[in-house]
């Protein structure tokens, strides 16, 4: 090779930021979205900052590498994109961005070997500390919160009455809320920790320790914040703005107890294990791997394995847009015994939002028996317009409140429904009168009444072109006693309908 030739392959690393900028767009666009958006997300920005800068630092190791290939992490790419295809499919925002980081690994190690791991692996993971599943630990260490808040108060000689999340004392309550888990410290803390590892370390269990010192000195804060806010209520019988507005406090205790005690254990490791402030990356590699034959198939495999998620929904939009004009449900029309439906007759109705299809109607029976069929659908589902949805529920929870719920397995000639339903009975807050709703879910023709199975199926009907799917439900009043009568009126009527 040219030394000319030698110069440029240095550089072609550069190629990876719009491959993988256009590869992962929409995740990336997801990522920024929940940055600005949540509260607790927001030092994602600081995140993807430092995963630059660790790599524009190192960009003198990215330019030594050389194309080697990995046939391990070639195979393991390919199970990452998949999964990122049905991820996508499924519109599973958490899983998508939990393999965004994933997948870049995946990718530079499939061309350049284990070498680029070593390199770039550590500053891109940085990304799981701005990805959207930190917040589920926060009942946890609200609990833990609590638990240490009770000690303090012990301590302080300040009587208080705990109830799970609420600390009572005699001059006020005080709710400690996911916001005061102390879930946002703990997780720029673990970055500042693992970022400042990476930077300064070439001992990984140095890093490892300071990061744990780091979680452990967060959450030390956290408790010291909350302790802080309720003394204050308290001495002050609840005169204090810090009881509604203690934001800047929480720096500053952050400050105080996390970052002025994190520098200095920081600097400690390093004089204690005798290390420099240049890391094991750093150093230049022993000598110059062979180049596998075919130098240039490695780059285009792993890059198509990148790029394909993203490019098939691409190629298949105009089946999908075809399929989602076509597809127009309707009520059943009047079956044997039965007339309807009545449009205007309602019984319940679903909490569902951005739908393409609603359509309600109530047929009676020859004993003056009624059933409500629901139909709510979504021709093109994507996502915040979709089925399976955390803001759809199936009963408005200021009208209803939950009775019972679970499956009830029905006979097998039903073509309506599936062989099992989900069993919902709603009461009234105004009248105490009670509902019940068996309801399904059609996902381009399947039914089924599992939210997973629905939302698996979803994906793989997504991937071929069909991103149809619809909520279909009974609904009926129960009498006094019980719902026995309509779920007999509700076997009746799937036992005459057909689709």
């Amino acid at each position: 090779m040219s030394a000319t030739t030698l110069h440029q392959a240095q550089y072609r690393w550069v190629l990876a930021f719009p491959l993988l900028a256009l590869a992962l767009w929409a995740e990336w666009a997801d990522f920024f979205a929940l940055w600005y958006d949540s509260i607790i997300y927001a030092h994602g920005y600081l995140v993807l900052a430092g995963t630059l800068f660790l790599l524009v630092d190192r960009r003198a190791l990215l330019r030594q590498l050389t194309v080697t290939g990995s046939s391990t992490a070639l195979l393991l790419l390919a199970g990452a994109s998949v999964a990122l295809l049905l991820a996508q499919a499924a519109d599973i925002r958490v899983v998508r961005l939990l393999l965004t980081p994933v997948v870049i690994v995946l990718w530079g190690w499939s061309i350049w070997g284990w070498r680029f791991v070593r390199i770039a692996g550590g500053p891109v993971m940085l990304l799981l500390f701005a990805v959207p599943v930190w917040d589920d630990f926060s009942p946890l260490l609200q609990h833990i919160t609590v638990f240490f808040n009770t000690l303090f108060l012990q301590l302080a000689d300040i009587e208080a009455r705990i109830e799970e999340f609420l600390i009572v004392l005699e001059v006020g309550a005080f709710l400690v809320e996911d916001g005061c888990s102390g879930v946002r410290y703990l997780m720029v803390a673990l970055f500042l920790g693992s970022f400042y590892g990476q930077m300064y370390y070439r001992s990984f269990g140095s890093t490892a320790l300071l990061v744990v010192t780091a979680g452990l000195l967060s959450m030390l804060a956290n408790w010291i914040r909350v302790f802080g806010v309720i003394a204050a209520g308290h001495y002050t019988d609840m005169e204090t703005s810090l009881v509604k507005d203690h934001e800047l406090f929480g720096w500053v205790i952050f400050v105080i107890f996390t970052l002025a005690p994190l520098f200095y254990v920081a600097t400690r490791l390093e004089r204690a294990q005798g290390q420099s402030h240049t890391p094991e990356t750093s150093q230049a590699p022993a000598g110059t791997p062979a180049s596998p034959p075919w130098p240039w198939l490695w780059p285009a495999l792993a890059s198509v394995l990148v790029l394909w998620p993203a490019l098939l929904p691409m190629a298949l939009q105009a089946k999908t847009e075809q399929m989602a004009k076509t597809w127009s449900p309707t009520l059943m029309d009047p079956v044997a015994g039965w007339r309807g439906p009545l449009r205007h007759a309602s019984v319940w109705e679903p909490e569902f939002s951005g739908h393409d299809i609603d359509l309600s109607g109530v047929y009676v029976s020859e004993k003056r028996q009624q059933v409500q069929l629901q139909i709510t659908g979504y021709r093109h589902q994507r996502q915040e317009k979709e089925l399976i949805f955390y803001g759809n529920r199936l009963y408005d929870n200021v009208e209803w409140q939950l009775v019972s719920d679970g499956e009830r397995p029905l006979p097998d000639d039903f073509s309506l429904s599936p062989q099992a339903v989900h069993e919902t009975v709603i009461e009234s807050r105004q009248d105490q009168s009670r509902v019940i709703v068996w309801s399904w879910y059609d996902v381009g023709g399947f039914l089924t009444h599992s939210k997973i199975e629905a939302k698996l199926v979803g994906a793989l009907k997504k991937i071929s072109g069909d991103s149809r799917g619809a909520l279909w439900a009974l609904a009926g009043r129960c009498d006094a006693e019980s719902c026995d009568l309509q779920r007999v009126a509700f076997e009746q009527f799937l036992g005459k309908a057909r689709r």
